[in-house]
């Protein structure tokens, strides 16, 4: 369960990390379902305020570079995700980096 909670988190996000969270028994489980939700929950809030940003500012070039920052947040959820499912194959907990420690 630890393995995929990685890869349910990229495809679902939350809402599949959070079941995982909680479910889990297992101490190995439960550090890579904490991991994979801190870093949803810190990529579910950055997209929120970059989406704001993108929508509501006026200037072109601001919406164009929010643009360019959400397309790199999402290759970098790609990227990451696939990585930490790696690490956890192999029968380590990998924190992502940039997410803080919520949970």
């Amino acid at each position: 369960m630890g393995v995929i909670v990685h890869l349910l988190g990229l495809v679902f996000g939350v809402f599949a990390a959070i079941p995982m969270y909680i479910l889990s028994t297992a101490d190995f489980s439960k550090a890579n379902a904490r991991c994979a939700l801190n870093w949803q929950l810190f990529f579910l809030g950055v997209l929120f305020m970059l989406l704001v940003v993108f929508f509501v500012v006026g200037s072109d070039l601001v919406s164009v570079i929010a643009g360019f920052m959400i397309f790199g947040l999402v290759v970098a959820d790609l990227l990451f995700s696939l990585y930490a499912t790696y690490k956890a194959t192999t029968g380590d907990v990998w924190s992502y980096p940039f997410a803080p420690e919520i949970i």
